[in-house]
């Protein structure tokens, strides 16, 4: 059984994270919740090292701080928002997908040099969206399938979370789960938790 996660990724998984408050008040903490009322689960430690408005390129220049110095068992990578929107209102097109495909491959075969023994898992950006026809979404969804490629190349699980608001929507609006589309109410990050706490428990490594 693992010991500790560590959760590497931008304001999503930030969610208000501070010296006070180290898990945040987000998906992280309630998965936490989640954790300790499950007797295989409970005791596992919980690392938030999620940082706002941080891409790819942050994460390569902090992963040595923020995850191998921790010496985690296993880590979860959710990345990917703010470099699809920041392709999305500067135009670059196929130029910035490459780049973030070339800094997540680099940065997993990075972390898995430095924690060889350690489980990975990659959660995908979303745009919580009433429209799979609009503009963003569609340049999101390539996002999604850059996790998904590099997940499949180092055989790592990967968790869709576009797929889980793709559902949500169809129960009440977009905005109702995040005003700007991106970061969830408080129901929201529950819905992202839940899906988490399926996903991790059936893939996490037992010993």
């Amino acid at each position: 059984m693992i010991s500790k996660i560590v959760f590497f990724g931008d304001s999503i998984t930030a969610a208000n994270r501070n010296l006070h408050n180290p898990l945040g008040d987000g998906y992280v903490s309630m998965l936490k919740d989640l954790f300790s009322f499950d007797t295989e689960l409970d005791g596992i430690q919980f690392v938030n090292s999620g940082v706002n408005g941080h891409m790819v390129g942050d994460l390569l220049n902090r992963y040595q701080e923020d995850v191998l110095d921790h010496k985690p068992d296993a880590v979860v990578i959710k990345i990917g928002i703010n470099d699809a929107y920041n392709d999305f209102i500067s135009g670059g097109g196929s130029r910035h997908i490459r780049k973030n495909a070339t800094g997540l491959d680099k940065l997993v075969q990075n972390l898995h040099t430095g924690l060889p023994m350690a489980q990975f898992f990659l959660f995908t950006p979303y745009l919580i969206s009433d429209s799979k026809s609009e503009t963003f979404y569609l340049r999101m969804s390539e996002y999604c399938d850059v996790v998904k490629s590099v997940a499949q190349k180092y055989t790592i699980p990967v968790l869709d979370i576009q797929s889980v608001f793709d559902i949500a929507v169809k129960q009440k609006p977009a905005r109702e789960w995040a005003d700007d589309q991106i970061h969830p109410h408080h129901e929201g990050h529950a819905l992202i938790a839940k899906a988490a706490f399926t996903f991790l428990k059936r893939h996490i490594a037992k010993s």
